[in-house]
């Protein structure tokens, strides 16, 4: 039995993930602030938490222990748009979305850490963007919530992938879900993004559930410290495709 923990599934990235990693043959628990929209499965613990509150992460995983005995994969998936250039950011909008985005990724990989050193295996996955690799307008707290997550990985990577836990992160382009349809009616978004994009097409959510499922798997057992764009190509090269 194999076990793992995605957050922020309720929906879109997350719900993908957690549907993914259920029919490949793990046990899951799922984690949001709204309850999950999926039927009910024998192998899915689904857990209304808000992960801003500092003790969620002890509630959370104490509960998977006690239905599933061990944590062999979590995936941070949890997060929040709507930030504003530096100017026009107060420090309640920017602890907002650093403690979602960033703080709650570190909160529930410090939780399940024991268990998988006590095993000395175990895999977190990290949901960055490629915002947190490249700059776009508007958005200081997001770009530095991810790439805090892009350096998280690569420092857990040097403290825990010698005890045996692997450590990596995804990092999304234009995905599409409820979030991003809101983005697509800008058409300087939709010229610099979506017509941009060499593969020529918005991703799905199962795109990037997929790599998520790779990373968990045992045939990614040789990568880590790595955050894997999952982005159709855009922050490789720049085209100009016409739609």
């Amino acid at each position: 039995m194999r076990v793992a923990i995605v957050t922020g599934a309720a929906a879109g990235i997350g719900a993908a993930t957690a549907a993914r990693l259920l029919a490949d043959g793990f046990h899951v628990c799922t984690v949001d602030r709204a309850e999950a929209d999926a039927p009910a499965h024998e192998n899915r613990l689904d857990l209304v938490e808000d992960l801003v509150d500092p003790a969620a992460p002890a509630r959370i995983v104490g509960a998977v222990l006690e239905r599933f005995g061990r944590v062999d994969v979590l995936v941070n998936n949890a997060g929040v748009g709507g930030a504003r250039a530096v100017h026009e950011t107060d420090d309640a909008g920017w602890s907002r979305i650093i403690e979602t985005n960033l703080t709650t990724a570190f909160r529930m990989s410090r939780e399940v850490l024991p268990d998988m050193l006590a095993r000395g295996a175990g895999c977190i996955i990290h949901v960055a963007s490629i915002f947190g690799l490249v700059g776009w307008r508007n958005n200081a707290a997001y770009a530095a919530s991810k790439a805090g997550i892009d350096g998280l990985t690569r420092q857990m990577t040097a403290d825990y992938a010698p005890r045996g836990i692997r450590v990596n992160a995804v990092a999304p382009g234009l995905i599409l879900t409820t979030m991003t349809e809101r983005l697509l009616t800008d058409a300087v978004y939709r010229e610099l993004i979506l017509q941009g994009t060499p593969v020529g097409r918005a991703g799905d959510v199962r795109d990037v559930a997929n790599v998520i499922a790779f990373l968990a798997s045992d045939d990614a057992a040789f990568v880590c410290g790595q955050t894997i764009a999952v982005d159709g190509g855009w922050t490789a090269a720049r085209v100009r495709n016409s739609e």
